[in-house]
């Protein structure tokens, strides 16, 4: 069996809030990115709390599914919306340099 690879891009941009773009991961669907974030935060407690079971399938499971999945996307939007920023204009309005 044949895996592809997640593709993460980001969506769509809030003038409002350009930090928070929606984020679209193929395959998964499409969150705001601090949607993501707190996912992830969620994740890594749930992970935690089940490597002291010793419940390590699941830790397995969960890292190289959706925990993959959303630190990837996390790390792509990061870069998409860094590369926005450095090409200036009105749409790099908002970005924060990381």
């Amino acid at each position: 069996m044949k895996f592809t690879q997640l593709q993460e891009s980001i969506n769509k941009i809030d003038p409002q809030d350009p930090m928070n773009p929606e984020v679209a991961i193929s395959g998964y669907g499409v969150l705001k990115l601090k949607s993501i974030e707190q996912g992830l935060v969620r994740d890594l407690k749930e992970l935690a709390v089940r490597a002291e079971r010793g419940e390590w399938d699941n830790v397995d499971y969960i890292l190289r599914g959706v925990f993959d999945a959303k630190l990837s996307s996390i790390l792509q939007t990061y870069k998409e919306l860094e590369e926005l920023r450095a090409r200036g204009g009105k749409n790099s309005r908002g970005i924060e340099k990381r």
